[in-house]
């Protein structure tokens, strides 16, 4: 394995546990202070945003220094593959509950591994297909897809369910490329600026159109309250698992394909359910360990990323900058 082969991978595997804890945050305040999950979503992306501006622009404010043509770029992909695509999980988790919506939200590595093929005419071969089909099956069991009670699902849910995955595959493929002449941390706080910003007229337009309750929407900071603790860790949630897991992600594509690391970082998921054994006492039944077992298997594929070394090689190469 090339070194910046095994930087990149290393960087996605840390991304991924990083990750893992935002879904004990974000249940906390879903269950304990009962903040509405659009609330959530913008003051995580509005608070990494502040706090993205603030640190570059103390310590090497050239970088948000950016051409029109790319701050374009990071407009369209912080609306869709970050607010709107937080939108759409919210409403995936309602139409489908949260365990078909995780199954469906995994479905970002394919679509990641047809777009590079697409729009970069990166080849696709065996051993990532064989890496897609398992680590999806994983998902599935994990998610307890085979639980008839669980598994219920419209045509409006997944469609709904479908967009998570093609939105978040988006922020990949664009920050696959982008992030050869932008800072990570530069592309970070744009991107979250438009996504808080979209997520700040989903707030209001839900309100309007009777989709929450009207009351509810009129205020997005008294929807989270008054008392400290929400506030406390919705600011633990946005600088800690958040922003550290989308920045070592990020700069994780300096070093491997989206396609690869699409892969890679599912260990999201299983982390994430054994930190929810450890700390909220939940149980996991024998097919759901499989999952786990599968996920991990389809991540470390020996073959997978030897055979996808050289084109990381090539893929590092810096871009000429925008004329």
């Amino acid at each position: 394995m090339q070194r910046t082969t095994r930087t990149g991978y290393l960087l996605t595997v840390t991304a991924a546990i990083v990750w893992a804890a935002t879904s004990p945050g974000i249940k906390y305040l879903l269950e304990t202070h009962h903040v509405p999950a659009l609330a959530i979503a913008f003051w995580r992306d509005a608070l990494m945003a502040l706090a993205c501006f603030a640190a570059i622009g103390l310590v090497r404010p050239a970088l948000l220094r950016v051409s029109r043509r790319d701050l374009r770029g990071l407009a369209a992909v912080g609306t869709i593959s970050i607010g709107i695509y937080h939108a759409l999980w919210v409403l995936s988790i309602v139409l489908n509950g949260a365990s078909v919506a995780v199954v469906m939200i995994y479905t970002f590595p394919t679509f990641v591994t047809l777009g590079a093929w697409l729009l970069f005419g990166e080849r696709i071969r065996w051993p990532q297909v064989l890496a897609l089909a398992i680590s999806l099956l994983g998902a599935a069991l994990l998610a307890r897809a085979y639980d008839p009670a669980v598994l219920r699902v419209s045509w409006l849910g997944t469609l709904v369910g479908l967009s998570t995955g093609l939105a978040h595959a988006g922020y990949v493929l664009y920050s696959q490329r982008s992030v050869q002449n932008i800072s990570p941390w530069a592309s970070l706080a744009y991107t979250t600026l438009f996504g808080s910003l979209a997520l700040l007229v989903l707030w209001f337009v839900s309100g309007a159109l009777g989709i929450t309750d009207a009351s509810q929407t009129r205020n997005i900071v008294a929807a989270v309250g008054t008392s400290a603790p929400p506030w406390v860790v919705l600011l633990i949630l946005a600088l800690g698992p958040t922003l550290m897991g989308y920045a070592l992600f990020t700069m994780a594509l300096r070093h491997i394909p989206g396609r690869v690391a699409s892969i890679v970082v599912m260990l999201e998921a299983p982390v994430s359910v054994l930190l929810s054994v450890a700390l909220l006492a939940e149980r996991l039944e024998r097919p759901q360990i499989a999952g786990m077992a599968l996920i991990l298997g389809a991540t470390v594929l020996p073959r997978l990323l030897a055979a996808d070394a050289p084109a990381a090689e090539a893929h590092a190469a810096p871009l000429p900058a925008d004329g």
